[in-house]
């Protein structure tokens, strides 16, 4: 469950991305926009790993650290 005052960006945490990608369609992103006015409303996306997560903008950076620290010796 993720809120906002007004409407705007989410931010998914890695536990939960994590999570939505193991999952898929048994994952629900709930989203509340308008939370601090009278009117709020609920927005309900099933397995948005495939509906969101994948076509997240820009990609994804992996720095050169994290790739060395990540390969397996041959």
């Amino acid at each position: 469950m993720k809120g906002r005052a007004s409407v705007g960006d989410i931010q998914v945490s890695e536990n939960e991305w994590a999570k939505a990608c193991n999952l898929r369609e048994k994952y629900w992103l709930y989203v509340v926009y308008d939370c601090a006015g009278s009117h709020p409303r609920l927005i309900q996306i099933q397995d948005p790993f495939a509906k969101l997560l994948v076509r997240a903008k820009g990609g994804v950076l992996i720095g050169e650290a994290e790739i060395l620290n990540a390969m397996v010796e041959p």
